[in-house]
């Protein structure tokens, strides 16, 4: 970020409460990733479930949270703008402590779902992160530091399945769900210290969200959520995967761990960078490589083969959503939950399609599921040329 001249401290203060932010971020996504690698063993293993059915409520469980989380984020961010973003940010807080602690303490798969469910409902911590980020920057600024946003979220995310693992084979996979909770309890205190900027109000007409708006960022919602399912397909059906290539039973868990960790680390690493290197001409070219690079995993016949494409994958990928997010009408709170909604809807319906086609798992399922998954991609691809390239002339002029 270049220090503005003018208004030096200004600067530092937005400075300040990015990094804050950034360090929020990373802890949540921590709290909410913990189970990130063990989901359906915890399910088969408790539940007395198969692995393959185990996969399939993991999928379902998946697709309530997150149809949720995309029907609530522009309530979220309506509500940062008018109450503020630390209120919103402290209650959503608290609904996802009831929601580790209930799932620790579920007693079958269904009350598994219901708590996925009521999680969707406070899925409002994104989204607020989001709100946060673009009130706090300047324009020409805003998709470098969604680009840092999203990599302290993937770096959470990406270091948390590794740790839950570990845990999880040491204290149990219960006990890890009650240590997210734990740890949701220990960023309260954060929050409450940062300093953000005051609500917009309900008197400030000239800064609503209005119809023309919604209608500006309908191209980036769409090519999100084309995008977001192709990126989160993949996450149920790990396990299944790599068992299914010959890791043995007791190893499931560690494998699993490392492909959710490598893939994680290269779009952690690949965020900022192609986010600076990418423009609207050239952003269409990266879904088609990761077109070619989901098709090529249908192919592989060991877990290193399909772990190297995972990390392929994550760093093709990592490029694409800052871009789209960095919309202009995205810098209100409402405009980044409708942004933030259409992550979720992609969310939503990358893993249960992919758990749909992938059935019994009885081949040539898995190359249908691949199929399925890279042409969406190219659609992607194609979308985001027709309907992108056309902004660029007009940005420059900003």
């Amino acid at each position: 970020m270049e220090i503005d001249a003018r208004h030096p401290i200004r600067t530092i203060t937005r400075m300040d409460t990015v990094t804050a932010a950034l360090v929020v971020q990373f802890l949540v996504s921590v709290a909410f990733n913990l189970m990130g690698s063990f989901m359906p063993l915890f399910i088969s293993s408790e539940f007395n479930e198969t692995l393959i059915g185990a996969t399939g409520w993991t999928g379902t469980s998946s697709f309530v949270a997150s149809t949720i989380m995309a029907i609530t984020a522009p309530f979220w961010g309506w509500m940062c703008d008018r109450v503020g973003t630390k209120k919103v940010l402290l209650f959503v807080l608290a609904g996802n402590i009831v929601v580790y602690a209930g799932m620790a303490f579920s007693t079958n798969v269904l009350q598994i779902v219901f708590f996925r469910a009521l999680q969707g409902g406070f899925g409002g911590i994104s989204t607020v992160m989001f709100a946060i980020v673009a009130s706090a920057v300047p324009s020409r600024d805003l998709k470098k530091a969604l680009s840092y946003q999203m990599a302290a979220m993937t770096m959470g995310g990406l270091v948390s399945p590794g740790i839950g693992g570990v845990m999880a084979s040491l204290i149990g996979y219960r006990l890890t769900m009650v240590a997210s909770a734990i740890l949701f309890v220990l960023i309260l205190p954060v929050v409450v210290k940062l300093t953000l900027p005051p609500p917009a109000g309900r008197d400030v007409d000239a800064k609503s969200f209005d119809f023309s708006d919604f209608k500006s960022l309908i191209p980036d919602i769409v090519a999100l959520i084309l995008v977001y399912v192709c990126i989160s397909f993949i996450a149920p059906a790990i396990s299944w995967f790599l068992a299914s290539l010959g890791v043995p039973d007791d190893q499931l868990l560690l494998w699993t761990a490392a492909a959710t960790i490598l893939n994680g680390i290269a779009f952690a690493i690949a965020t900022p960078m192609l986010t600076n290197a990418v423009n609207d001409r050239t952003l269409p070219l990266l879904s088609v490589g990761a077109a070619a690079a989901i098709m090529a995993t249908a192919f592989v016949f060991n877990p290193i083969q399909f772990i190297a494409l995972r990390i392929v994958i994550g760093g093709i990928q990592a490029g694409i959503p800052p871009n789209l997010l960095g919309g202009r009408s995205g810098r209100k709170g409402t405009g980044m939950g409708f942004l933030n909604s259409a992550r979720f809807l992609g969310m939503a319906i990358g893993p249960i399609m992919a758990t749909t086609i992938l059935g019994d798992g009885v081949p040539p399922r898995p190359l249908y599921m691949y199929s399925v998954m890279a042409i969406i991609s190219m659609g992607a691809a194609v979308f985001i040329y027709a309907t992108h390239r056309k902004k660029e002339p007009e940005e420059k002029e900003t």
